[in-house]
């Protein structure tokens, strides 16, 4: 019985400190898909697994939703979505969105981000996207991934 307990014990809390160790990480998970209403932590992993991708097809334009997990609360009311083009050598800002947020949410969802070649992205290229803050001239960066246009 005590193996049992120990068990469950030990799944429920791998599955309910998923989204808190992505969050502890910065992580962004892009999607083709929007992002919905989840009940529970476990609806919310089952999406991200499920929904999670690194490159996108589209023909000149690229419709992107993003779930980002930030290391820290950002403590303004704003950060960007900057993205880099990794085939420059530095790599190079090709655009940014700004997003409202509250100063202490550590979570934010982002559905309807459309990229296109007339903003500056290139099919074929890889992106770094990064949630950051202008902060004393400096960037921070709260969370990142990269991504594929195809």
């Amino acid at each position: 019985m005590r193996h049992v307990m120990g068990l469950l014990l030990g799944v429920t809390m791998v599955v309910s400190l998923a989204p808190r160790t992505a969050a502890a990480a910065g992580k962004i998970v892009v999607s083709d898909a929007e992002w919905g209403t989840y009940g529970s932590e476990k609806e919310l992993n089952t999406a991200l697994k499920k929904q999670g991708k690194t490159t996108f097809k589209g023909d000149g334009s690229w419709n992107l939703n993003m779930m980002v997990f930030l290391g820290s609360a950002a403590g303004a009311d704003k950060i960007n979505i900057v993205y880099y083009d990794l085939s420059k050598k530095p790599p190079e800002q090709v655009n940014f969105n700004e997003i409202g947020v509250k100063p202490d949410q550590k979570i934010v969802q982002i559905n309807g981000i459309n990229l296109s070649k007339d903003m500056g992205f290139v099919k074929g290229h890889r992106y770094d996207v990064r949630a950051t803050r202008i902060i004393g001239g400096k960037e921070k960066v709260y969370a990142k991934t990269s991504i594929t246009l195809k």
